[in-house]
């Protein structure tokens, strides 16, 4: 997380709309798919790395309980403040939202029950780093659960941003748009949390749906929780038209009785130190 971007903007509408559209339809359920597989225990204390609004937090809170402890880390300060000013989970954990890096961690070595990391993984400029801190603030029995989106062709509703980003000619943005589908090969999630001392190491290729259930319109929307959406913001009204213009041909392939639907994937490494 130290010294670069995770895929949401630093701009407050920008965040607000990631926290609208993307986390009740793609991060609330992937949340759930992840902490499915890396079965907590009511007690547990649990590190969320690259928390964002906190929604894997929240998350992890309900499955520990009031004995339990969440620590939630990122390194986007507004982020951390939507996180905060939200409700607190009935019945749940306390949540104690750090702004930290990933590398190193806070805390000592060998203190949490579980480590979480979704979708952030990709995003650290030193993966293996980051990686061996996860290991290294596990207890000897704990687990480590991280989700790395699959390739960008597997994740339709972003493939199809991607390539009304490329027919428009803004080749910049669309590289910026495949950031977070850039490690693609779960093989290689693997054989990183190996060579940073992970055992026990498994991979999961998982799929859920996204539906937009406002259709292209909201789609539309959505895309300007991504940090993409300044640089189109940015252009010629006739470029930008051109663009709403092929994201909507892109996304007649996935419209079912109106809503726009389409599989999203994610390689899942659980692992113990």
């Amino acid at each position: 997380m130290t010294n670069t971007t995770k895929f949401h903007s630093t701009d407050m509408s920008a965040l607000s709309a990631y926290d609208d559209y993307l986390v009740p339809r793609l991060f609330e359920p992937w949340a759930d798919k992840l902490l499915e597989q890396v079965k907590l225990k009511p007690g547990d204390i649990v590190l969320d790395i690259a928390t964002g609004p906190g929604t894997v937090a929240r998350a992890a809170a309900s499955k520990v309980g009031p004995n339990g402890h969440v620590f939630a880390i990122d390194h986007s300060k507004p982020m951390l403040d939507i996180a905060k000013a939200k409700p607190a989970p009935a019945c749940a954990a306390r949540i104690e939202y750090l702004l930290s890096p990933a590398v190193p961690l806070p805390g000592s070595s060998g203190i949490f029950d579980a480590v979480l990391c979704e979708q952030g993984l990709q995003f650290f400029p030193d993966r293996q780093a980051a990686l061996s801190e996860m290991r290294r603030v596990l207890k000897p029995d704990g687990r480590a659960g991280i989700a790395v989106w699959a390739g960008l062709e597997r994740n339709r509703i972003f493939a199809a941003y991607h390539a009304a980003l490329l027919a428009t000619g803004s080749r910049e943005l669309a590289d910026l748009m495949a950031t977070p589908f850039g490690w693609p090969d779960g093989a290689a999630l693997k054989r990183a949390a190996e060579d940073a001392g992970f055992r026990r190491v498994q991979l999961l290729t998982l799929s859920l749906p996204i539906l937009f259930e406002g259709g292209a319109d909201q789609a539309i929307r959505a895309f300007s929780a991504t940090p993409v959406w300044p640089g189109i913001a940015a252009l010629c009204p006739e470029v930008q038209a051109a663009f709403f213009a092929c994201v909507r041909e892109e996304m007649a392939a996935l419209q079912i009785s109106g809503n726009i639907v389409a599989e999203m994937v994610s390689n899942v490494i659980i692992a113990e130190p």
